[in-house]
């Protein structure tokens, strides 16, 4: 199916990046044949629906908790029931060229502390980086790019993209070569492919910024707060750290889209984390955690906890970004962060999902 979807490779790495990861198929070494896999799959699915139920309640539970008190050390409890039992975080050394120079297993207390004025810039591939990155970074808001109303309506994704996407026609596939238009401002994004326009950036919440993830950024329409015209606007602003996706968008985790950043950091910004999130790849066992394809989040979350074994990994790693270097910033992000995560970067951006979601739309209303 995914050859449906050639034209969304990236030419440069063969990778597609916005297709749903899915596990492998059982290979003809495997010690049981599919018949044996299937009785297997039936033992352990009410087992796994049973440890589910347990985990949705601790999960609920918790997840209310923090609505009302805010602590984030509640979130990590939320993490648990979704089976990241472990969170390790890598905390790597770069000198002034932005180069690794060691690097060294820690734990939470040696996670980069941020503070008002700093920027955590992260990868993007699923709602639960917003909830790590919370959780790490107790109090930290996310800034999200907003984008006029009728570039948001025209990629409207039906409820079942996601089933779309996997079946959709070639003949509608989108070119991966083609440019966005970016803002004006020497402090707005700068490099992606289709041409939609960066009209400001909202600073959100954890549980209003979770809503969009998977989707385009949202629309001037969804938005209440105020919109800032450029990411040195939004910064000043805020009381708070702020969380940064250079991607702008989810792919699902198996490259980097192009970075969207300006071309030189923020004044104002003191410090700036490159965080990088990894999970493990999807399993006959385990749900991918990824969610590039924007489906029903709930249909998602009722996935990872009732239909995959309670236990599932992810890989972070924090890098600070040295303050002086001659370097392009957007580009040294996006260098540092390819490094550090081991993903490799594609020349596809973030506005190549419009046409994606557009494709995976039409398609489902047309089955």
């Amino acid at each position: 199916m995914a050859e449906k979807f050639s034209k969304f490779r990236d030419p440069g790495t063969g990778i597609q990046v916005f297709l749903t990861p899915v596990a492998a198929s059982t290979s003809s070494s495997s010690s049981l044949s599919p018949s044996s896999l299937g009785r297997v799959g039936l033992i352990l699915t009410p087992i796994f629906v049973l440890l589910g139920l347990v985990r949705a309640l601790i999960g609920g539970l918790f997840w209310a908790l923090y609505l009302v008190s805010g602590s984030a050390g509640l979130l990590r409890i939320v993490l648990w029931t979704f089976g990241f039992i472990s969170l390790p975080v890598h905390t790597l050394s770069l000198g002034a060229s932005g180069r690794k120079t060691k690097s060294a297993v820690a734990g939470q207390s040696s996670v980069v502390a941020v503070k008002k004025g700093d920027l955590v810039l992260a990868n993007h591939s699923s709602w639960i980086d917003l909830l790590i990155l919370s959780y790490l970074h107790p109090g930290v808001k996310f800034v999200v790019p907003v984008i006029a109303d009728s570039d948001r309506q025209q990629a409207q994704p039906a409820k079942q993209a996601g089933q779309a996407s996997r079946r959709t026609a070639k003949k509608n596939a989108m070119s991966a070569n083609t440019r966005m238009v970016a803002p004006t401002s020497p402090l707005t994004l700068s490099s992606a492919t289709v041409e939609i326009a960066i009209l400001g950036y909202a600073v959100l919440p954890l549980t209003s910024a979770i809503s969009f993830v998977g989707h385009l950024p949202p629309s001037t329409s969804q938005i209440s707060s105020t919109i800032h015209p450029v990411l040195e606007s939004a910064l000043k602003s805020s009381s708070t750290p702020l969380v940064v996706f250079p991607e702008v968008v989810t792919s699902n985790n198996r490259a980097l889209l192009t970075c969207s950043l300006p071309s030189t950091s923020p004044p104002s910004a003191k410090t700036c984390v490159v965080t990088t999130i990894k999970y493990s790849p999807a399993s006959l066992t385990s749900t991918t955690s990824v969610y590039s394809v924007p489906t029903s989040k709930l249909s998602h979350l009722f996935n990872i906890l009732l239909l995959s074994l309670p236990y599932r990994s992810v890989a972070v790693r924090q890098a600070v970004l040295p303050r002086q270097s001659a370097e392009d910033w957007s580009e040294q992000v996006a260098g540092i962060m390819s490094t550090i995560a081991r993903l490799k970067r594609t020349g596809l951006g973030w506005g190549s999902k419009k046409e994606f979601l557009c494709i995976a739309n039409a398609q489902s209303k047309s089955s």
